[in-house]
């Protein structure tokens, strides 16, 4: 899954308005971020094959360490635990958001396992496989990952307070282009090489997280009253 994890950040952050969505953005992409870093160090392997899925190319051979059930509860945890004791001078429901952003790293893989077909590994990578294989069907992938994200999308948009304000033509304009790059993506040539793949984990799940900081910034306060005034 991808433009889904998403749809699931915007609607964590209406849960939880004082986190970034440059944040949650990270929290619920972690594992891919690492994963990219994984393949790129032959920790992790992946093989391109074209037709593999309806959806997606990607063979997935090895990945315990960043997508197991086990592995996804550890990154949680220690998602969870950096956020907690991150310095910060506003403590207040400090634990309620170093929970939502365990909760958003462990949804990784739940959505993950709507989609892939079953290679998602319970512990190591011996152990059972899971997978329910949405990918099979390009037709019910777009239905469940786009319903996620305009989901997600309409939560946040209906969240707006003059503390946490949304900017909807923002939200709006980035899920609108998120989708369409995905549309675009899935119906279009794979890969050219693992390394590729690594790399563009690594660099795209970054900037996007940088634009949903971006979107979710805070506005300065002139520019904010002038803005209620209207």
């Amino acid at each position: 899954m991808f433009i889904g994890h998403y749809g699931v950040a915007l609607a964590l952050k209406r849960a939880e308005p004082r986190l970034s969505l440059g944040t949650l953005f990270v929290a619920v992409q972690l594992v891919d971020i690492a994963w990219g870093a994984t393949i790129l160090l032959g920790w992790e392997r992946v093989i391109i094959h074209p037709g593999w899925t309806a959806a997606s190319p990607l063979q997935f051979t090895s990945y315990p360490i960043t997508h197991s059930l086990l592995a996804a509860g550890l990154w949680a945890a220690a998602a969870a635990a950096a956020w907690y004791t991150w310095p910060t001078k506003d403590t207040s429901r400090h634990g309620r958001a170093a929970l939502i952003v365990g909760l958003a790293v462990a949804s990784h893989w739940f959505l993950d396992a709507i989609v892939h077909i079953p290679d998602l590994p319970l512990a190591g990578g011996d152990s059972a496989k899971i997978g329910l294989g949405l990918w099979n069907s390009i037709p019910l992938t777009f239905t469940v990952e786009l319903g996620l994200l305009g989901l997600g999308l309409a939560l946040y948009l209906g969240g707006g307070t003059r503390k946490h304000e949304v900017r909807p033509l923002l939200a709006v304009g980035f899920a609108a282009l998120l989708a369409a790059a995905y549309v675009a993506t899935t119906l279009g040539p794979p890969p050219p090489i693992v390394t590729a793949i690594g790399i563009g984990a690594i660099v795209m799940l970054t900037a996007l997280a940088a634009i949903g900081g971006w979107i979710d910034r805070a506005r300065p306060r002139k520019a904010a009253a002038q803005h209620h005034e209207r």
